[in-house]
This record gives structure tokens, C-alpha cells and sequence, in this order.
């Protein structure tokens, strides 16, 4: 399989995803299943490393915090449904690659899914940063969307660098 382990585990790296992340994907192979399971407990690691470094970068006060962590949680939520689409999308381009070639069909479907994720992903930054901004203030607000953004900015990087060329 071209698609190696550690591109999937990328993918993976800021979900907070149930080891059967791959559920809406038709009959997950074993290797796949053997992925999902390793990018859960790798997510089970990072998720409390990221959320001391946004805790350290905003310097909330108690009042801040007490309304922050609330929209924070919310966002993680949202961000687990989008990473395992993205996952999900990557897993289906995977196995078309393998089998020689995408099809038109399939092709469209999948970059469809990409175009989509990326307007729910700006959507959900959007939303972030309104309630962020009244719960902390504007500046802080927008340094904590710029580090999700840079966060997922980084993943889709290495998502893509890792992913062969449609042929």
C-alpha cells in the first residue's frame, strides 16, 4: 500500500476519535483498523500537550478561562468530526490509488469531500473566533484560531506531501 502508516497517523494527530473512527468507511481492512487504533492512542497522548500549549499562550485570567475552556472543548468536538472525514477521504483515495487509478466518479466524490471539509473547517474557525473573542478579547481570540490554523495548516501539509499524484 503506497499510503504508508505514518501518513495516516498524521491525519489522525489532532482528532479525538473513537478507535472505530473509520465507521462510515465501507469494510476497513485490517491494516486500516491497525492505523485508526495507533493514531487513537497517539491522539490520546497529544490532546493534553496541545491544550497546555494554547492554556500557555493565551495567559487567561480565571474569569477568561472559566468561559474559554467551554468553547475550546466545543471546538475539539467539531474538529474530530472534520479529521475523521478527512481521514475517511484519505483512507477511500488510498484504496482507489492502489487498485491503478481513480475513476471520474470517484475522483469527484473524493475532491468534492476535500472542497467541503475546507468550508466547514473555515466555518468552524469562524464560529470559534466570535465566541472566543467574547469570552476572551479579540487578540486573544484570534492567536488561538492562528494556532488551530497553523496546526491544521501543518497536518494538511503533511497529509498531502505523503499522498502520490492522481493518476
Amino acid at each position: 500500500m503506497y499510503l504508508n502508516t505514518r501518513a495516516l497517523i498524521l491525519a489522525a494527530t489532532l482528532a479525538v476519535t473513537s478507535p472505530l473512527m473509520a465507521g462510515n468507511l465501507p469494510n476497513p481492512t485490517l491494516d486500516e483498523a491497525k492505523v485508526l487504533a495507533q493514531a487513537q492512542e497517539m491522539q490520546n497522548q497529544t490532546q493534553p500537550e496541545k491544550r497546555k500549549f494554547v492554556k500557555n499562550e493565551l495567559a487567561l485570567t480565571p474569569e477568561q478561562a472559566e468561559q474559554f475552556w467551554p468553547i475550546y472543548d466545543e471546538h475539539q468536538l467539531a474538529l474530530r468530526e472534520l479529521n475523521r472525514r478527512r481521514i475517511e477521504n484519505i483512507l477511500s483515495y488510498a484504496r482507489a490509488f492502489n487498485q491503478g487509478s481513480l475513476n471520474d466518479k470517484t475522483a469527484n466524490a473524493l475532491a468534492r469531500e476535500v472542497f467541503d471539509i475546507e468550508k466547514d473547517e473555515v466555518a468552524l474557525l469562524k464560529h470559534t473566533y466570535r465566541y472566543a473573542s467574547e469570552a476572551t478579547s479579540p487578540v486573544q481570540a484570534a492567536l488561538y484560531v492562528q494556532i488551530e490554523a497553523k496546526l491544521r495548516a501543518r497536518l494538511r501539509f503533511e497529509e498531502t506531501d505523503m499522498l502520490p499524484l492522481v493518476k
